[in-house]
């Protein structure tokens, strides 16, 4: 087995600090809405290279750096970027960079004689007080214009930004966006009335014209289990065949063999129209999902657990519908006969469930369930003139939708980097011990450096801006687009407050991480690890 490697002290940290500090200036040039583009190349090498201007995006395509030592400080700072896209899918960039910067400046304290730990007690110290004075400078998003600004600034497309908002005005700040390529060279969007979900019919077999699947007021069978066997649908289909042959969806976790046979050929032969539907949702969330559905339309949820019998399933069980539309790669349900107050009451629990979920997916497949069953679904489809185009606009379009959904919900700070610049007084007040006091000098360059990292992307001096700005006060910033210092907040130019008070706490915390490690410990890959036992 290969020895492992170590490094010690100023060795391990000097590497620590190297690695980190080549992600960080692969990011920092992506920041604000001059940054710009990183080209990465693809797997296969016969596609152009992707275009990216997302952080998380740019640091999750960097797998690694030649010197081993030095790619364990380029994975800290990958780990910040995807711990922010994770949490609020935004400010990946601005957690790295200032994170950079207190590692840079923290390094060379510690090289000057100062103790890591007291470092680490005045950092925190420091970070409490700037949280606190962010916190004080959030507000509402209050108009329209606000709303088209912060979407056209991530997107760098006014289009888009004025169909997010549009959008968000009518389906709400919980309301459901689904996201597609679109076939024309325009953007444009569509509100769906029912429930739209991104799973699509099991084969083409169902289609009634070309392309698509309907069926005018079917019963709804909903089901966790994967179904293969005909004799499990028999009875069912009889029973709605005697009750007019309205016919019959199946949506379930797979249906394979005879089962589908019975259906493909019932449809084809004339006997009852059918369809069958993968069940949306991963893992034990598919459950939930059909809980969801079999709300909305009045029926209940097979589960495999339960161990309960489809053959003896009468129509009472089933749900019913005014239509349900599928394509390839996805099925609408248009008018569900489920009764109302229970559809609330399962919207209700949704949403109570909405706060304390942790941000991410979670929380996002949550406000998507409870607003799917409220009715608000609007698809945006991206139009462009290439693939390439179009893939890098829809990225951006989905940070985008994310970012506004958050400002809605928990307001918004002056934006380009000016909520950091606001925060330096109040770091600057703090009294702390002596072997603290460094700390202030080092989080203050730390707030200052993205916007530096935005005003330098515009090909602009930065200290006398930065000069300029901390004479004016909070609030004020420099709008690269037009080349002036504004108040931000009244130039439109805002971030989410949740986005810019978790880039703070994470890029402050992966960095204290960094300045207090000591020792490196790289072991080398080999094919087999002989500490590990294969035998069952």
């Amino acid at each position: 087995m290969p020895a492992s490697r170590i490094l010690f002290g100023s060795e391990a940290q000097n590497a620590l600090r190297r690695g980190f500090d080549q992600l960080a200036a692969a990011l920092e040039v992506a920041l604000g809405p001059t940054g710009h583009l990183v080209a990465v190349e693809r797997d296969n090498r016969r596609r152009p290279p992707e275009l990216l201007v997302d952080g998380a995006s740019i640091a999750r395509r960097i797998a690694g750096l030649p010197n081993p030592h030095e790619g364990m400080g380029a994975y800290l700072a990958r780990h910040i970027a995807w711990q922010m896209e994770e949490a609020v899918g935004d400010g990946a960039t601005t957690a790295v960079v200032i994170a950079r910067h207190i590692l840079n400046e923290g390094h060379r304290h510690i090289a000057a004689g100062h103790n890591a730990m007291s470092l680490r007690r005045g950092l925190e110290k420091g970070l409490d007080a700037a949280l606190e004075a962010l916190r004080g400078l959030t507000s509402p998003l209050e108009n329209a214009q606000q709303t088209v600004a912060l979407a056209t600034t991530i997107t760098g497309d006014p289009a888009l930004g004025k169909y997010i908002e549009e959008i968000f005005d009518v389906i709400g700040p919980l309301g459901a966006v689904e996201i597609r390529k679109s076939y024309a060279r325009t953007h444009d969007r569509r509100y769906i009335r029912g429930v739209l979900w991104n799973n699509g019919w099991i084969s083409s077999y169902f289609t009634t014209e070309p392309g698509k699947a309907v069926i005018a007021k079917p019963y709804l069978l909903f089901s966790d289990r994967h179904l293969s066997r005909a004799d499990e649908l028999l009875p069912l289909m009889g029973a709605i065949r005697k009750e007019g042959g309205r016919g019959l969806v199946v949506i379930a976790t797979d249906v394979t063999g005879d089962a589908l046979n019975l259906l493909v050929t019932n449809k084809q032969r004339g006997g009852l129209p059918t369809l069958a539907v993968k069940a949306p949702g991963l893992g034990l969330e598919k459950a939930e999902v059909l809980a969801d559905l079999a709300a909305l339309c009045g029926g209940k949820v097979f589960l495999e657990i339960t161990g309960e019998r489809l053959d003896k399933a009468t129509l009472t069980d089933l749900g019913q519908a005014d239509e349900v539309q599928a394509i390839r790669s996805s099925f609408t349900i248009v008018g569900g006969h489920g009764r109302p107050a229970l559809i609330r009451q399962r919207a209700d629990d949704l949403r109570k469930r909405i706060p304390s979920a942790p941000y991410g997916r979670e929380r996002e497949r949550l406000i998507e369930r409870q607003s799917k069953l409220t009715g608000g679904v609007a698809v945006l489809e991206i139009g462009g003139a290439s693939d390439v185009e179009q893939e890098y606009l829809k990225e951006r379009t989905q940070e985008a939708v994310r970012v506004v959904r958050l400002a809605l919900q928990e307001g918004i700070v002056p934006g380009g980097g000016a909520v950091y610049l606001a925060c330096i007084p109040a770091v600057e007040r703090l009294c702390l011990s002596t072997d603290e006091t460094p700390a202030i000098a080092i989080l203050c360059r730390a707030l200052a450096a993205p916007t530096q990292a935005i005003i330098r992307n515009a090909g602009v001096e930065t200290a006398p801006i930065l000069a300029r700005l901390r004479e004016r006060g909070a609030g004020w910033g420099y709008d690269v687009l037009r080349h002036a210092i504004v108040e931000m907040a009244a130039a439109q130019i805002v971030d989410p407050a949740k986005v810019a008070e978790t880039a703070l706490r994470t890029g402050v915390s992966g960095a204290l991480m960094a300045l207090t490690t000591d020792v490196l410990v790289y072991k080398p890959r080999h094919n087999r690890d002989e500490d590990v036992d294969f035998e069952v």
